[in-house]
């Protein structure tokens, strides 16, 4: 029985194809793979204005969703896209981004483009960043990524002592008894953590902490690595 061609159109992988202004084109035989790498693109410090939803939670986050995990993709930072989305859904997320960031991105959706192999071409890569706290006590918290590293400097200076104090970040209490921003991390019964969403903002927030409550504690950031892997850190 001859299989009728309009069926086989709608049957179609339905691709993203995204331009930037510089004439370079992503479009990949995986529309999630095209989606996460053009979010990548954008660099963390600007994900915060990112007001958009998906199932009533923020799209982009630095919380991974359990109902979600197996789709929430790492687009760096510390910062995770929900990708449950069909091609025609991700395209429209790319269009409402590009418009409230005012990207100059051509998105396209269709079935007729030529995708490039499914490998993602070797770019330079960001240096990792990294924090490194030390107490006075000689306590030293350097986690795999800032955000974990921030998230037990915290504690150890101690949640209640900071929301007794008012700590703030960016005008903002530091710490809410219930979650009221985008990006916030539970932290313990009914206290939610602010995350500065750049490991230098991190890194600013812990040293103003330290010379309000007379800390005395020393902040590193990674600066760099060399080829024997020995980690270099570099006051910022």
């Amino acid at each position: 029985m001859p299989v009728d061609e309009n069926v086989r159109q709608r049957r179609m992988r339905r691709l993203l194809r995204v331009t930037f202004p510089d004439g370079k084109v992503l479009c990949y035989k995986s529309a999630t793979m095209t989606f996460v790498e053009a979010l990548q693109t954008i660099g963390a410090e600007r994900f915060q204005e990112v007001k958009l939803e998906s199932y009533h939670l923020p799209l982009i986050s630095q919380e991974i969703y359990p109902r979600f995990k197996d789709w929430m993709k790492p687009i760096g930072e510390g910062w995770y896209v929900n990708t449950q989305s069909d091609s025609d859904q991700k395209y429209m997320q790319l269009v409402s981004i590009k418009q409230q960031l005012g990207l100059d991105w051509k998105i396209e959706v269709g079935s007729d483009f030529s995708p490039s192999d499914d490998k993602v071409p070797q770019r330079k890569k960001r240096e990792a960043q990294r924090l490194m706290v030390k107490f006075p006590d000689g306590t030293c918290i350097c986690e795999a990524n800032p955000v974990n590293t921030f998230v037990h400097a915290i504690e150890k200076i101690g949640v209640e002592t900071l929301m007794r104090k008012g700590a703030q970040y960016s005008g903002k209490p530091l710490i809410t008894p219930t979650k009221q921003y985008n990006g916030q991390i539970e932290i313990g019964d009914k206290r939610w953590l602010v995350i500065p969403p750049q490991t230098k903002d991190k890194l600013k927030t812990l040293k103003i902490i330290s010379a309000t409550m007379r800390l005395n504690l020393e902040i590193i950031q990674r600066a760099n690595q060399n080829q024997e892997g020995t980690l270099k850190f570099s006051n910022e």
